[in-house]
């Protein structure tokens, strides 16, 4: 651990301010969180952009390459975790949320590994506010609360933050100010100086009501703040800095407390469609570490200790970082006025009659990237269809993949690959991986049917991957991708770790041809969601009313190249056409 921490310091000190003969680094990372809201009903979606800057300027950090966003209720209790890879210091989300969660205040939390070391403020905060309508007791009891959630109307005029910007280098320009249900919205934002053309940006369409309760601190208005922590190096609490990736960790302790614990092999096995492999060694305290630099959705992943007397020791893994929220501040009582009665049937029922027809309006996710295997393309590749198929490895490998071999000892099957420039063939066994999966004991591998099985792949020679050398390397990929395996031991973990959230590319609704959705009911309070805004004349953010009437607002948030922030909103009126 002591050596991978160093070489991860010492690669931070690209990215970050060297002070101090390299004892201390002043920590210059913070986010910033634009949500679509910050009420919302039961059965609504919170959307989300997350914006990875550098504290002291506001302009992109490429220090971390994953941060974390959760929702926490006044218990101050996790009630979800969405871990984001940021791509150009950047990242999406979205939650649903359930009628499992009560009415009350909660905090939307968003921060990095790396953000965690700041002892002022180690992560961002927003306010949000949850209403249940599907819990009466909790909305019949909200008036015997001594303090009120203190819901207010939305001010519709601008502040002069917001002018500032508007009347200066970029502008929100609408078609019209009035339009009727289901028509179109040209939507177009002018930036009069090319800084903000390259910037970062997201925006949001959706309808003002009386259950605002508070306006999110804004892109201005968070500029203004800036935390400068130095940081101790030499420290034992530091959180290391996700720069190449996520992190995860784990520690190997022996059995007997005496047998050594140092450069023990540890093999990380994320099996799959797209697979991850790798193989680090332990510090002197038995720690190690890896570091998955690509986004892979695979949930389930195996740990194991690649070492003869692997059964000696115990493996575990590290959790995630824990947060203090005990400095959180709730208002936890509530007392909903009964004046926004109409406004939450009115919302509930939207959100109802827009997921009946969710399956009309779905999101689309954005398809992951096909991830190419680490050893590609160097393997010799056996298609087992355009071969004579055989029932078990052991024919198979006689008769189509006829490099490899295997052999018995203890008990156990190993395969081999024959190396023709090696003369007598070395005698450690192949990396041998199943879907991904490394497998150190292959005795099931012959029990298995190889009906199951789509190719095989092999590596003849010396095959180096991290810290440990194999004697070739033989893959099989199944036709589902999906092989599991019944190893198991103190030596090895096979559990599910939170995944990135897949990005999507959100629904958008288009009646060019009314008669396509001439029969759907269209219920949107939320008609437009950009995480990824650009800017110029020929960038796409136009969208359509939906059957809801009455005043929306647009918004957009977001920093220039140069950290200068963008903060502007504008509202239009949807009038009910059948009222004509």
């Amino acid at each position: 651990m002591d050596r991978l921490k160093h070489f991860i310091i010492v690669f931070v000190f690209i990215n970050i301010q060297i002070i101090s003969a390299q004892q201390t680094v002043a920590l210059d990372e913070t986010v910033f969180i634009h949500t679509n809201t910050t009420t919302i009903v039961s059965g609504e979606t919170l959307l989300y952009k997350i914006y990875c800057l550098k504290s002291s300027d506001k302009t992109p950090s490429h220090i971390s390459k994953v941060a974390y966003v959760e929702l926490v209720d006044s218990d101050r209790k996790s009630v979800f975790k969405n871990k984001i890879f940021l791509e150009n210091s950047k990242g999406q989300g979205d939650y649903f949320i359930p009628t499992t969660l009560k009415t009350g205040n909660y905090k939307l939390v968003g921060f990095t590994n790396w953000m965690l070391n700041n002892t002022e403020s180690g992560f961002f905060e927003i306010d949000i506010t949850i209403i249940n309508p599907y819990k009466a007791n909790e909305l019949a009891s909200a008036g015997s609360s001594n303090t009120n959630i203190n819901f207010q109307s939305v001010n519709n005029s601008t502040n002069s933050t917001l002018n500032n910007i508007s009347s200066g280098n970029l502008s929100l320009k609408l078609n019209k100010k009035a339009f009727t249900n289901r028509e179109f919205v040209d939507l177009k934002i002018e930036a009069l100086d090319k800084i903000f053309e390259d910037g970062n940006y997201s925006l949001s369409v959706r309808k003002v009501d009386g259950l605002t309760v508070k306006n999110q601190i804004s892109a201005t208005d968070f500029t203004s703040k800036s935390y400068n922590t130095i940081l101790d190096l030499q420290s034992q609490k530091t959180q290391l800095p996700e720069l190449r990736g996520e992190i995860i960790s784990g520690k190997v302790t022996a059995k007997n407390n005496t047998d050594k614990v140092d450069n023990l092999l540890i093999a990380f096995s994320l099996p799959g469609k797209s697979f991850a492999f790798k193989v680090v060694k332990t510090d002197a305290g038995g720690n190690f570490i890896f570091n998955i630099d690509k986004a892979y959705y695979n949930s389930e992943i195996t740990v194991q200790i690649i070492e003869n007397q692997s059964n000696n020791y115990t493996l575990t893994l590290n959790n995630l970082s824990e947060i203090d929220y005990s400095k959180l501040s709730f208002n936890p009582n509530y007392n909903l006025p009964f004046s926004i009665k109409e406004n939450i049937l009115d919302r509930s029922v939207s959100s109802q009659i827009e997921n009946a027809y969710y399956h009309k309006k779905a999101d689309n996710i954005t398809k992951p990237a096909t991830l190419e295997s680490f050893y590609y393309p160097v393997a010799k590749e056996y298609i087992l269809d355009d071969f004579t198929r055989f029932k078990t490895l052991r024919e198979t490998i006689t008769e189509v993949a006829t490099e490899a071999y295997s052999k018995q000892n203890n008990g156990k099957y190993y395969l081999h690959v024959t190396d023709p420039n090696v003369f007598p063939q070395l005698p450690e066994p192949a990396l041998v991986l199943v879907d991904g999966l490394y497998l150190e004991n292959q005795n099931e591998l012959f029990n298995y049917s190889m009906k199951n099985i789509y190719k095989i792949e092999i590596i003849v020679g010396r095959y180096t991957l991290g810290p440990k050398s194999f004697n070739g390397l033989v893959s099989f990929t199944t036709f589902d991708k999906d092989f599991k395996s019944t190893q198991n031991g103190s030596s090895i973990i096979k559990t599910t770790i939170l995944r990135p959230q897949p990005k999507k590319i959100y629904n958008r609704i288009d009646y060019t041809n009314p008669i396509d959705y001439e029969s759907i009911p269209d219920f949107r309070n939320q008609l437009f969601w950009n995480p990824d805004v650009k800017l110029n004349n020929d960038s796409n953010n136009t969208f359509y009313t939906s059957d809801v009437s009455g005043t929306f607002e647009i918004k957009l948030e977001g920093f220039a190249k140069n950290g200068t922030p963008i903060s502007l909103k504008e509202t239009f009126e949807v009038k009910d056409s059948s009222a004509n």
